[in-house]
């Protein structure tokens, strides 16, 4: 029987979060640390960019590049050097051109997507699933998108939708294949989500390279806090703003014991513009 106050409690357990360093994962990590978890940001970001959690000891940062295998193997090595196991995997790490329609795409936009999106999230699972296979257990927890699940959410930039996906249809197709192992595999759909500043974005963020479509988390803030109609906000049941804690508290619920018995499942945290059939 599970104790309810420690349910949510990750004291002891190490969590590998991919693209950690960005909005969303910077989100993550800090919502792992809080709860006692050992962190591991598995990011390329430059490392001038890891220096935010440089002062915790509970929190390691790896500097990898997904999309090479030899890369992701040194990770998990360096993560059970230094913290002797690995009991959860947040495959956060992704990303999109913004807006790369089909006639527009290159095959140099689609080869980084993929590369990216479905060979760096297989390269990342195959590596530390082994290790949970070997522990008996483990918890998996993809990032996918909104435009995964919606056609108008994912008509400007198709590729990266279709990549998404992908990992949606992965996740179920793992939790059938991994559940004799105890291993639990579950996904997440962010809608669009806005960190409270540019501090808590990368380099390699959209809210970067996309910047002059987009505008910044401090625009988008400004205009929030005056009431003003954002672009994005008519889709939305709830019109407030989807905050990077807002993807961190579902990783936390799916990765933890209170979903001891919950696989195989998606949820979409967009505010209600997604509502996907059961």
């Amino acid at each position: 029987m599970i104790d309810q106050q420690d349910a949510f409690s990750f004291e002891g357990k190490t969590v590998i979060v991919t693209g950690g360093n960005g909005g969303i994962g910077q989100g993550m990590v800090r919502a792992f640390a809080q709860r006692g978890a050992q962190v591991v940001i598995a990011d390329h970001a430059p490392a001038a960019e890891h220096e935010r959690f440089a002062n915790n000891p509970s929190i390691l940062n790896c500097r990898t590049d997904i999309t090479d295998r030899a890369s992701v193997d040194a990770m998990v090595e360096q993560t059970l050097a230094t913290f002797g196991q690995i009991d959860v995997l947040v495959n956060n790490a992704g990303g999109g051109k913004g807006f790369a329609r089909l006639l527009e795409v290159t095959p140099a936009d689609i080869d980084w997507m993929i590369d990216l999106n479905i060979r760096g999230t297989l390269w990342v699972t195959q590596a530390v699933t082994r290790h949970f296979v070997e522990r008996g257990g483990g918890a998996i927890v993809n990032i996918a998108s909104a435009a995964a699940i919606s056609g108008t959410a994912g008509r400007n930039d198709p590729v990266y939708a279709g990549c998404k996906g992908f990992m949606v249809s992965l996740t179920r197709a793992l939790a059938a294949d991994l559940g004799q192992y105890d291993i639990r595999v579950n996904t997440i759909a962010p809608g669009w989500i806005v960190p409270e500043s540019s501090a808590e974005i990368s380099a390699g963020s959209f809210w970067n390279t996309l910047g002059d479509t987009f505008g910044t988390p401090e625009s988008f803030n400004a205009a929030y806090e005056a009431g003003e109609e954002l672009p994005t906000a008519s889709a939305r049941a709830l019109q407030r703003l989807g905050r990077p804690a807002d993807i961190a508290n579902a990783a936390v619920y799916l990765a933890s014991a209170a979903a001891r018995h919950v696989t195989g499942q998606l949820i979409s945290v967009c505010g209600g513009a997604v509502m996907p059939a059961a």
